[in-house]
């Protein structure tokens, strides 16, 4: 009836409250919805932002070591592939896990390694090309531990020609190792170079090794299998490369010589490497190893510098930051 208006009753007033409600929901959990959908969003963006890893908190930075590597027997080609080696979280660089005591560490050791990565590959602060790389499901051989296959096509960056200088245990010459970067950073900003030390510089040199082994054995070569107590002379120290930087550090690499015994060489015989600071103060810095490459790796505005293992049934990398006060060491075993 006109202007006649009806009561609702308390249970058709309830009714109506829960109508709302729901609408109300519903309104929230398309907005949910529409959220959780931007959220991914930006994460997949972020994930496509960056190289694929294994871990869902990755490093900031991946350093890893374009090789060239021997066939594991004879007749086999020489691989091309990127070995991971070390990464940068919060201050600090940390080597991968490397040294697998058995088949079943070789097994397992491979899901502690980026799944893929995008590399920058770069020599003496240039950047030569990138490539791709994925890590298998385990690695084969001990000497295998953090290498992965290339699956990028075209060009894979070289420097100069194949050598026996960078074979390590290998009899066969390869390609020269090259600086793998997960990042864009590649520059030298302390501009190591090759470097003429002076007569008495070398002289100091002699003097510090001299105090790191001042007692020598070796063999004479009618009885190569005799050591005895050997005297030997500062010319028998031989200076082989030296670098320095734009502050003033500089490294050496010498060696004693005329080893004559039989089998591998004695601690004095291999090559010593020692640090020299801006005001002249000498350390040693490791042996058995030569430089490969310095830069700045993390992008902190100062280079790192990375050297290859070179030992007696030992292979990796040793990489030297902060001044040289810390280090982090890849090392492996061939057998």
């Amino acid at each position: 009836m006109k202007g006649l208006s009806l009561k609702k009753t308390p249970a058709q007033k309830l009714a109506g409250i829960a109508f709302s409600m729901d609408i109300i929901r519903a309104r929230l959990v398309q907005a949910e919805g529409l959220l959780t959908m931007i959220r991914a969003m930006f994460v997949l963006i972020a994930l496509t932002s960056y190289p694929i890893f294994a871990n869902s908190s990755e490093p900031n930075v991946i350093l890893g070591i374009l090789e060239d590597v021997p066939g594991h027997s004879a007749g086999k080609p020489d691989l091309r592939d990127v070995r991971i080696v070390f990464q940068k979280n919060g201050g600090d660089w940390q080597a991968f896990p490397s040294d697998c005591p058995d088949q079943g560490c070789l097994e397992k050791i491979a899901s502690g390694y980026p799944q893929q990565v995008t590399w920058t590959i770069a020599f003496d602060g240039r950047n030569l090309g990138q490539v791709t790389g994925r890590t298998p499901k385990e690695f084969e051989f001990y000497s295998d531990v953090g290498r992965q296959e290339l699956t990028s096509q075209g060009h894979i960056p070289t420097i100069g020609k194949k050598s026996a200088e960078y074979a390590g245990s290998a009899d066969s010459p390869v390609y020269r190792p090259l600086i793998a970067n997960s990042q864009p950073y590649f520059k030298d900003p302390e501009t190591w170079k090759p470097n003429q030390l002076s007569p008495k510089l070398i002289a100091v040199l002699r003097q510090q090794f001299r105090k790191k082994f001042p007692k020598v054995s070796n063999c004479t070569n009618l009885k190569p299998e005799t050591e005895r107590a050997w005297l030997y002379h500062d010319e028998d120290i031989k200076l082989l490369k030296a670098y320095s930087s734009k502050n003033n550090w500089t490294i050496a690499q010498i060696r004693l010589e005329g080893y004559r015994c039989d089998g591998p060489a004695d601690d004095p015989f291999i090559d010593q490497w020692f640090v020299i600071d801006p005001a002249k103060e000498i350390s040693s810095l490791g042996q058995g190893m030569w430089l490969v490459d310095a830069g700045d790796y993390d992008n902190d505005g100062k280079s790192e510098l990375v050297f290859s293992i070179d030992g007696y049934n030992r292979g990796g990398y040793e990489l030297f930051y902060d001044d040289f006060k810390k280090r982090a060491v890849f090392e492996f075993s061939y057998h």
